[in-house]
């Protein structure tokens, strides 16, 4: 798998992007974005609100967990 330029392995969830998440207020929305934890490559699941619901292996598996858990998943980027 190719590494992305841009991706910042100590990067957290800014206080920027956590301001712009609670605009949104919708509680049915969940926001998918990259992360690293010990060097891996994961896929965070936040509430509108910033707080990280969940984690998973794969994107394809944090959307589907959005959806099992009926929010709307968004990528962030």
């Amino acid at each position: 798998m190719e590494k992305r330029k841009d991706f910042d392995q100590n990067r957290k969830l800014t206080a920027e992007l956590q301001l712009e998440l609670c605009r949104w207020n919708d509680d049915n929305v969940a926001f998918i974005k990259s992360d690293n934890c010990d060097g891996k490559l994961l896929w965070s699941v936040y509430a509108a609100d910033g707080t990280k619901l969940a984690a998973a292996k794969s994107r394809d598996y944090a959307f589907w967990a959005a959806r099992l858990n009926n929010l709307m998943p968004q990528s962030v980027h």
